[in-house]
């Protein structure tokens, strides 16, 4: 088995136990935040989950490496830009740019949060627990309505966040 096979393999198996202090210190400790995308973007798409953006963003404080993965960098702006390190977040940024990243919804939300745009861009995407931060995040009058195809991460979120309006549906315990 390669060297790749294995790494997904325990990064398979770490996800499966679900064991978020484990998983994290494992990451943290081996350095290996970028080498296994999966496992990081689990960790933290789950802390998001539970509206705890501190403890995410903790993760990549702690991190020594540069990260190459695009959701990691996206998340990891995000966080310089909640901690005040602006500079420093728009360096990484620009750097993405000049390296051919392109999402127009991202670069939206980042510059409405750097303070370069008032214009509140009230889009909302489920495509990742990230975006869908950033739209609630970015829109003080943030309102959402889930359906039967809103992935559980996100009804989680709303959970956590106090978003949801009727809660009498939702078994927020198999989330």
């Amino acid at each position: 088995i390669s060297e790749k096979e294995f790494l997904n393999l325990r990064s398979e198996w770490l996800i499966k136990n679900a064991d978020l202090k484990l998983i994290e210190e494992y990451l943290i400790k081996n350095q290996v935040l970028d080498l296994h995308p999966k496992l990081t973007k689990y960790l933290l798409d789950q802390y998001l989950s539970e509206s705890d953006i501190e403890s995410a963003c903790k993760i990549l404080s702690k991190n020594l490496e540069p990260i190459e993965n695009e959701y990691l960098s996206k998340f990891n702006i995000y966080c310089l830009i909640k901690s005040g390190k602006k500079d420093e977040a728009q360096l990484i940024f620009d750097l993405k740019k000049e390296l051919g990243f392109k999402d127009e919804y991202y670069e939206k939300k980042i510059n409405y949060l750097m303070g370069y745009s008032e214009e509140i861009d009230d889009t909302i995407s489920e495509k990742s627990i990230l975006d869908f931060h950033l739209a609630h995040r970015t829109n003080s009058d943030f309102i959402f309505s889930p359906n039967d195809n809103t992935s559980k991460i996100i009804w989680k979120y709303l959970s956590s966040s106090n978003l949801l309006n009727s809660v009498e549906k939702v078994d927020v315990s198999k989330l």
